[in-house]
């Protein structure tokens, strides 16, 4: 927690992966809006600008590959705090909660 009482994105893991969340939409569609681009500068024969466009698409796949595997890394997390710190509910205490 930072002193002025406002959490940062990765005051926690919770935070963490919704920021990792967040990330992945913004880049699912950023890759929306190249495709559209690329297509367009092929049909302007823009070779160039085509192929700058196919180059920063895989790159933003290969990003999207790592914030999945983030994602991953923050679940397993998450899961050991809290088996950690017993914060797991059994089965009986879920039943007498409902």
């Amino acid at each position: 927690m930072y002193a002025d009482g406002i959490e940062g994105p990765f005051d926690s893991i919770e935070s963490a992966h919704a920021l990792m969340d967040l990330l992945a939409e913004t880049i699912l569609d950023s890759i929306k809006d190249l495709n559209r681009d690329h297509q367009i500068a092929l049909e302007e024969a823009q070779e160039r600008r085509a192929r700058a466009i196919e180059l920063t698409i895989y790159k933003l796949k290969t990003l999207n590959s790592h914030i999945h595997k983030s994602r991953l890394l923050l679940n397993d997390l998450r899961t050991l705090r809290r088996l950690i710190l017993n914060e797991r509910t059994t089965v009986e205490q879920a039943m007498t909660a409902m």
